[in-house]
């Protein structure tokens, strides 16, 4: 769910999304398989890359072409945070694989609300899947979506053009999801699941309090 707030100040940062990096060495991240050392692509096609499937590789190439160091990015993450009134969350690196990444349950809620008032990042989120095609290769790599309630991997019957939302995960927190979820008569909730015990947990949580959320809660609008 970091890489949230690293969209955010990628958008700040980055003025035309054609242009083209090549992945390196030092942006490879072992557990990812969506891109390999030396393919070249558009930061486009990364930026994608790293909200569908959320490629640790992908974002540290965005973010070494912004000119900035991981260090200098995290500053600028942390300098988001305050000006959006986000007091308890902190980043030491953009990716989410660093447990000093922190932040309350509220806030995380927060931060999903105003990412997605960038069109770009809710765009990009809303997708299933993505073909990426590296610029020095014929072959390109179909992207899954992490979030199973998108591709009803975890059956569910919101509306998959509103239903959106980020997925995280590393040993010390779990596996965690922050996500919009549509219900009737355009009501919208926003649930924020933490510390899941298994990555289809935080799926089906998630699903089941939202349900339990329409099915009892009385909105003002429809009290007699």
């Amino acid at each position: 769910m970091t890489k949230l707030m690293s969209a955010l100040v990628l958008n700040d940062l980055i003025a035309d999304w054609s242009t083209s990096t090549v992945i390196t060495d030092e942006d490879a991240d072992p557990s990812s398989h969506h891109l390999f050392v030396g393919e070249r692509y558009t930061l486009l096609d990364l930026w994608k890359v790293a909200l569908i499937g959320s490629s640790n590789s992908a974002i540290h190439a965005l973010v070494r072409s912004t000119g900035l160091t991981e260090d200098e990015f995290a500053a600028k993450m942390n300098e988001k945070s305050a000006k959006l009134g986000l007091y308890s969350l902190r980043f030491v690196e953009p990716t989410g694989l660093d447990s000093r990444n922190m932040g309350k349950a509220v806030d995380i809620i927060r931060l999903l609300k105003v990412a997605l008032e960038a069109e770009n990042i809710s765009s990009a989120l809303r997708l299933t899947d993505y073909f990426a095609g590296p610029l020095n290769n014929k072959k390109r790599h179909q992207v899954w979506s992490t979030n199973w309630l998108l591709t009803n991997w975890i059956p569910n019957a919101f509306d998959k053009k509103i239903l959106v939302g980020k997925t995280g995960f590393i040993e010390q927190a779990g596996y965690n999801l922050v996500v919009r979820v549509p219900g009737d008569n355009a009501h919208r909730i926003r649930v924020v699941v933490m510390g899941a015990a298994s990555n289809e947990a935080r799926f089906i949580e998630a699903r089941d309090l939202s349900m339990w959320i329409f099915t009892n809660f009385v909105w003002p609008e429809d009290e007699d």
